[in-house]
C-alpha cells in the first residue's frame, strides 16, 4: 500500500509536468496559423489598397465628368455663337445683294439721265441756233418794216385805212406778235409755257397762228394795204 501510495505521488506530479507542457504548446501558433494570418494581413492590405485605388479613380471620374460638363457647355455656346454668325452673315450677303441691285439700278437711271440730259443739251441748242436765226430775221424784218414804213409815210405822206400812225402802229403790233409766236413755240418745245391750250402739238400750233398773223400784219403795212 506504502509503494502504490508513493507511485501515485510520483506519478501526480508527471501528470502536472505533462498539462504544463500542453498548455505551453497551445499558446504559441501553429505553421498554419500564422500561414493563415499572413495571408490575411496580406489580403487586408490589397483590399485597402483596392480601396485607395477605388476612391482615387472616383475623383478622376468626378473630375472627368465636370470636365465633360465644361466641354458641352462651351459646345452648346460655341453652336449658337456659329448659329448667330451665320444669321448674321447670311443678313449681310442679303444686304450686299441689295446695294448691289440698287447700284446697279441707280448706274442705269444715271445713264438715262446722262442721255436725257444730251437731248436736251442738243435740243437746246437746236432752239438757240433756232430762235437766233428767227430773232436775227424778226429784226431783219422789222428793222426793214420800219424804213419802209417811214420811207413810204416821207414819200408819198398818203394815209392808208389806219392813217401813218395807225399803219405804223399795226406794223409794230405784227413784229410783237411775229416776236410773241416764236417765244410762245420756243416755250411750249421746252416745256415751260406760262399757259397752255392742250397738248404739246396745241400750243406750237397756236404759236405758229400768232406768228402767222404778225407776219400778216407786217406784209399788209409793207406793202399799204392797211
Amino acid at each position: 500500500m506504502a509503494n502504490d501510495t508513493d507511485a501515485d505521488h510520483e506519478e501526480a506530479p508527471a501528470d502536472a509536468d505533462s498539462d504544463a507542457d500542453d498548455s505551453t504548446v497551445d499558446d504559441r501558433p501553429t505553421e498554419r496559423e500564422r500561414e493563415f494570418a499572413q495571408m490575411q494581413r496580406r489580403l487586408n492590405e490589397r483590399e485597402m489598397g483596392l480601396d485607395q485605388r477605388s476612391a482615387e479613380l472616383d475623383r478622376r471620374e468626378e473630375k472627368i465628368d465636370a470636365r465633360e460638363e465644361e466641354l458641352d457647355r462651351r459646345e452648346t455656346e460655341l453652336d449658337e455663337r456659329e448659329y448667330q454668325l451665320d444669321e448674321r452673315e447670311a443678313t449681310l450677303d442679303d444686304r450686299e445683294t441689295d446695294l448691289d441691285e440698287r447700284e446697279a439700278e441707280l448706274t442705269e437711271y444715271d445713264a438715262q439721265l446722262s442721255e436725257r440730259a444730251a437731248a436736251l443739251d442738243e435740243h437746246e441748242e437746236t432752239l438757240n441756233t433756232y430762235l437766233s436765226g428767227q430773232m436775227a430775221d424778226v429784226e431783219e424784218s422789222v428793222t426793214e418794216t420800219m424804213h419802209d414804213a417811214l420811207d413810204r409815210y416821207e414819200a408819198n405822206r398818203s394815209t392808208g385805212q389806219f392813217g401813218p400812225t395807225g399803219t405804223m402802229l399795226v406794223g409794230l403790233a405784227g413784229v410783237a406778235l411775229v416776236v410773241a409766236g416764236i417765244g410762245f413755240g420756243a416755250l411750249a418745245s421746252a416745256g415751260t409755257a406760262p399757259f397752255s391750250v392742250g397738248g404739246t402739238t396745241a400750243n406750237l400750233a397756236l404759236a405758229a397762228v400768232v406768228g402767222i398773223v404778225g407776219l400778216a400784219l407786217n406784209l399788209g403795212t409793207v406793202a399799204g394795204k392797211i
